[in-house]
């Protein structure tokens, strides 16, 4: 059985050109990265270019892909129909700051799987969730919001609260307080953000009543995807729906990561509740900057002059949007959104398997192509279950197994593996092949 620290010096003698990047970035970029989520011990592997569902180090590595960009490109890197057509488009422009009819089309396609009136474009999950706030205050002339702990939905201010707070900070269980996730946040934004536990319908309850009149929105990943991959529990979704009826507070889906992955219509479809917003971004530009928000029509006409400010230069450009039309009529369909999850359906049983032949305590959470491992024997169903019961450790394990046998996911437990859909069969018994061969490590 091998150590962490003889996978470690696996990983750093396959991976030396990427250190060497590595340092040169320090040089120049907070943490060597443009993004703290890309930052991990001992370092990060830096990637030269990606085709299909494979990834290429700077050090000629190949690897299979299962994080698939934190779950982006469920459309696979470089399809050639979206290439195709951003190829097309790049000769005719990129960037307008101008209304084109692409946007209408590319709104159509979204109404066909979401229920939705109206929708506008932005350029990021964050942008669209501010606005997503922005509108909800307008709409119901109040201020506060109602946030899940564990839950990430952006980088503004209002929502990047309670993401990963340490539980000596955090409070009750059942009424946590609100502990800003970064420095530099105003404390009165702070005092603006109600948090509540994921699973639990009383506690939503408890914080709407406590603030009965002054809640303008609840916000809440259907599927808690940034924390492992959590699951509602059934009438969960219900209840809080039911509640922010009762309450007249906004439902804010932010499916930025179910959309388009749990089913065709996202976890609005597959769980059958219609929320008041919805926010979209990743899988919806497919490797392009592109996210939108939407809903009901009388909610989103608050965006006007005299009303809501919503704009960016780059919203809706035509190459994003180009890509997205693609993405969601010729490549995200439902036939092959079901074949990406008959292969995430093989490799979660065959994990599965390999856990209970090797005696590892844990099992596997999966929904569409999506799935995570939870190391524990624990129920996890929100996110102090996960800090209290998770077996990071052995997950750390596993990834260094995995990548140092060519197979790449998420270094942490923010994030699933995502299977896309130019994955094959093959691809699942390789992938399987190296558990196989890394579990017995695990123990």
């Amino acid at each position: 059985m091998k150590s962490i620290e003889e996978l470690e010096k696996e990983y750093r003698k396959r991976t030396p050109t990427s250190l060497k990047c590595f340092e040169r970035a320090k040089e120049y970029i907070p943490l060597g990265v443009n993004s703290n989520f890309q930052a991990y011990d001992p370092y990060p592997i830096f990637w030269d270019h990606a085709k299909g569902n494979r990834y290429w180090d700077v050090d000629g590595n190949e690897y299979i892909d299962f994080n698939s960009a934190f779950g982006s490109t469920l459309a696979g890197h470089a399809h050639p129909l979206i290439v195709k057509a951003v190829t097309e488009q790049l000769s005719k422009g990129t960037l307008y700051t101008a209304p084109t009819d692409l946007t209408a089309t590319c709104v159509e396609e979204i109404k066909k799987r979401f229920p939705v009136d109206m929708v506008r474009f932005a350029n990021s999950g964050t942008e669209a969730t501010m606005h997503a706030l922005r509108v909800a205050r307008a709409y119901t002339e109040k201020e506060k919001v109602i946030k899940i702990e564990g839950c990430y939905h952006g980088m503004h201010d209002y929502l990047l609260q309670s993401v990963e707070p340490d539980l000596d900070k955090a409070g009750p269980d059942d009424r946590p307080y609100t502990v800003p996730q970064s420095k530099g946040i105003p404390k009165d934004i702070s005092k603006g953000t109600i948090v509540v536990p994921f699973n639990n319908a009383d506690a939503m309850q408890d914080a709407l009543e406590r603030n009965k009149g002054d809640v303008a929105a609840v916000i809440m990943e259907p599927v808690m995807m940034n924390c492992t991959l959590i699951p509602p529990r059934d009438g969960y979704l219900e209840k809080v729906r039911e509640l922010t009826e009762a309450y007249k507070a906004v439902l804010i889906f932010d499916e930025v990561k179910t959309g388009f992955k749990v089913a065709y219509g996202g976890a609005s479809e597959y769980y059958h509740i219609k929320p008041d917003l919805i926010t979209l971004a990743k899988c919806l530009g497919s490797g392009f900057s592109l996210a939108a928000f939407g809903g009901k029509k009388e909610i989103m006409e608050v965006i006007g002059p005299g009303g809501v400010a919503h704009g960016g230069t780059y919203s809706a450009n035509p190459l994003a949007i180009r890509a997205s039309i693609t993405a969601l009529r010729e490549v995200l369909t439902r036939e092959n959104l079901a074949h990406a999850t008959k292969l995430e359906d093989k490799l979660a049983d065959g994990l599965r398997k390999a856990l209970k032949d090797n005696g590892i305590p844990g099992y596997v959470n999966s929904l569409g192509p999506c799935g995570m491992v939870m190391f524990t024997e624990h129920e996890i169903y929100d996110y102090r279950t996960t800090v209290r019961y998770y077996n990071s450790d052995r997950l750390k394990k596993l990834w260094f197994g995995l990548v140092n046998n060519g197979i790449w996911i998420a270094p942490h437990t923010d994030e699933h593996w995502t299977v896309s859909v130019l994955h094959t069969e093959e691809d699942i018994d390789k992938a399987l092949a190296v558990i196989e061969k890394v579990a017995p490590d695990l123990k």
